[in-house]
Formats: C-alpha cells, sequence, structure tokens
C-alpha cells in the first residue's frame, strides 16, 4: 500500500479543518498523522530504490528560514518571553509543519482528487455555516466559521481556487457541469462576504480578479472569444465588488462613523522607532496594554496592519524578510504562471492572486494568524507541489 494515498487524506482534511474554528486537537492530530505517514512512505520508497519517491523539502526554505531565524533570534531581546515563545510555537512551527506536511502530501499520485474533493466540501460547508450564523442571531456566538475577520481570509482562499477549477476545467474540455459546478459558489461567496461588513476585502477580490484575468488574456493560443468572455467576466466581477464596497462602506458609516485605525497608526510608527532594527521580540500583541490604554479603546490591542506590526515586533530587518518570503512565493507563482502546461500554469494562476489577496487583506489588519495563516500555508505547500510536480513531468 501507498502510505502517500492516506497522507494525502490527512492533508485534505486539514485543509478543510482550518477553514473551521474549534478544531485544533483535530488539526494536531491530522499533522501527526499525515506526518508519520509521510516518513514512512518516504523512507519505504528510499529503501526499496523505488521512482516516484516524495520529496521532503519544500521550496522557500531560505527566506523561510531567514525570516523564522530572526524571529526566533528576537527572544533575546523580547520584552515578553513568554509571548515570544508562544506565538514561536502557533505562528512559526505550528504554520510551517502544515506547509511541510501539504506540500510533501500533496505529492501522492491521488491527491488532487482528494484534496479537491474534501477541500472544495469544507468551502461550502463554511459558507453555509457563516450564512446561518450571521442570519440566526442565536447562533452567532458559536463563530464556527472563524468570525469576519478570519472568514474574509478565507473568501480570499477560496475565490481564486474556485476560479481556477472553473478555468482547468474549460481548458481540458470537460463536461460543462464541471466548469459550472465551481462557478455555483460565487454568489455564495458574495452574500456570505457581505455579511461581514469587511471593506478591504472587496478591494482585495478586485485585485485578485484583475490578476487572474492578466494571467488569462496574455496566454498565448487563447481564442477571440475566449479572450472576449473572460474580459467581461472580470468587469462584471469588478463592478460586483466596486458596489458592494459601496454598500458596505454606507452600511459602516451607520453603525461605525469613525475608523480609530489611522489614529492607532500613528501610535504604532512612534513605537517602532523606539527600536527600529530590531522590534520588541515576536508575538502579536506586545504592546497590547499600552495600545488599550493609549487609545482608549479595548479592541485596538494590535497594530491592525500585518506590515507595521511586523515591524514593531521584530523591526524592519524583520518586516524585509517576511516580504521576501512574500516575494519568494510570488516569484514561484509567477514561473508557474508562465509554464504551457495546463496544470502548472493553473497552479500558477491560483496561488498569484492568492498571495495578493493575503498581501492586500492584511494592510489594514492582522490576521496571517491562527486558522489563517495555517490555510493560507497548507494551500500554498499544495500549489506549489502540484505545480512543480507538473512541470517536472512535462
Amino acid at each position: 500500500m501507498n502510505l502517500a494515498t492516506p497522507a494525502a487524506g490527512c492533508a485534505a482534511l486539514f485543509l478543510a479543518s482550518t477553514l473551521f474554528s474549534h478544531t485544533v486537537a483535530l488539526r494536531l492530530l491530522l499533522i501527526l498523522g499525515g506526518g508519520v505517514l509521510v516518513v514512512a512512505q518516504a523512507w519505504r520508497a528510499r529503501r526499496r530504490g523505488a521512482g516516484g519517491a516524495i520529496e521532503l523539502l519544500p521550496p522557500l526554505l531560505v527566506p523561510i528560514g531567514l525570516w523564522a531565524g530572526w524571529a526566533i533570534l528576537s527572544l533575546a531581546w523580547s520584552i515578553d518571553p513568554s509571548l515570544t515563545s508562544k506565538e514561536l510555537r502557533n505562528e512559526i512551527g505550528y504554520a510551517l509543519a502544515a506547509y511541510w506536511l501539504c506540500w510533501a502530501a500533496a505529492q501522492a499520485p491521488a491527491a488532487p482528487r482528494v484534496v479537491i474533493a474534501v477541500f472544495g466540501l469544507g468551502g461550502l460547508a463554511v459558507c453555509v455555516t457563516a450564512l446561518v450564523e450571521s442570519l440566526v442571531p442565536r447562533l452567532s456566538a458559536l463563530q464556527l466559521h472563524g468570525g469576519p475577520g478570519a472568514f474574509s481570509s478565507t473568501l480570499l482562499i477560496l475565490y481564486p481556487c474556485t476560479l481556477g477549477w472553473a478555468w482547468f476545467a474549460a481548458a481540458r474540455r470537460w463536461n460543462a457541469a464541471w466548469i459550472a459546478l465551481p462557478l455555483l459558489l460565487l454568489p455564495l461567496y458574495v452574500v456570505a462576504g457581505y455579511l461581514t461588513l469587511n471593506r478591504i476585502l472587496w478591494i482585495a477580490l478586485a485585485a485578485q480578479t484583475v490578476v487572474m484575468a492578466l494571467l488569462v488574456l496574455s496566454r498565448p493560443g487563447a481564442a477571440a472569444r475566449s479572450r472576449r468572455l473572460v474580459a467581461l467576466a472580470a468587469v462584471i466581477l469588478i463592478a460586483g465588488a466596486g458596489t458592494a464596497l459601496t454598500k458596505v462602506q454606507s452600511t459602516r458609516a451607520i453603525v461605525d462613523p469613525g475608523d480609530p485605525r489611522p489614529a492607532l497608526w500613528q501610535t504604532v510608527l512612534r513605537k517602532i522607532e523606539e527600536r527600529p532594527l530590531a522590534g520588541s521580540g515576536f508575538g502579536r500583541g506586545m504592546y497590547r496594554h499600552e495600545l488599550r490604554k493609549e487609545t482608549g479603546n479595548p479592541f485596538l490591542w494590535h497594530s491592525h496592519s500585518l506590515y507595521l506590526d511586523t515591524a514593531l515586533q521584530l523591526g524592519w530587518t524583520g518586516l524585509a524578510l517576511l516580504l521576501a518570503v512574500f516575494g519568494g512565493t510570488l516569484a514561484l507563482a509567477w514561473r508557474l504562471a508562465r509554464s504551457a502546461d495546463e496544470a502548472t500554469f493553473a497552479c500558477g494562476l491560483v496561488l498569484l492572486p492568492l498571495v495578493a489577496g493575503t498581501l492586500v487583506r492584511n494592510l489594514t489588519d492582522v490576521l496571517w494568524v491562527r486558522q489563517s495563516a495555517l490555510l493560507y500555508w497548507g494551500v500554498v505547500g499544495v500549489l506549489l507541489a502540484w505545480g512543480m510536480k507538473a512541470g517536472r513531468a512535462r
């Protein structure tokens, strides 16, 4: 028995579990179980000298190692070492274990069928859950979908995955149902996303649409009719995102007339100036007590910008290293998107806007943490494994 297949099942269930909150124990068990299966299969293949062995070392190790190493070094000067230690486990160790498992397990021959089926059903389930919890007041406290912040980050991963699958099905000339089925999820994303009352979500979705449309339109060999359909669909989606943003903005202006973040960012910048190169130590909320006291707002306990918060934690040095991680991922995604192979291109077509959407979403909040970071790393690992494997096979 090829142990890579059940490992792929563990990775698929792990990705689906990260769509929901309150699944920490399940995620840990899946990482542990999947990791054992991956190592066992790699050992068996090596012992037998069989071809098609699992590659255990994922890409991006250099930028990830530099960023993670700087975060670990910050223990030496952290103003709260206990918080730094906890966050290193959660946001470095845990997240990179998810990345490694999904990269390795996705190399199994059966992985595409297993991961797409399980993750697709999980995406449908979390959107339905978000709708029910938003519309039924007595269920809203459950927050099984992770709340508005985490769920908006989830949508920015589901959206390019859905469009990428539809493009791939069309490119392979599969049955029209395989094209229509993912596209039918888009109205569900729109309604569920609108109920989050999140503004930057729609800017990020529009940016993702632009990136995907440009990649498809610039691909050689596409028929003129197909180009027109893609351009028209992109215009409709971008216009819809703009309309939703306008409506959300008008609603937010009534319930929340003032945005406290600009003043908060000024406060954060002053604190960054105190330790500009090294920061105060890795961990979100390092100045939680000071920020709450200075702003007089109990909800402003971190910087509400991933980039400012990273500079606050690890200095401008740490921010440069983090951007190198994102930049390295974008560079790999660009290479995949320039491939003539349809499967490789499809992975780049999803990965580029996925990273772009994450970057935009975190301009005004710190949501590249916890379940959102696990989901991001897991999907990135899967897409890189599939894209690079398809490229090598070609």
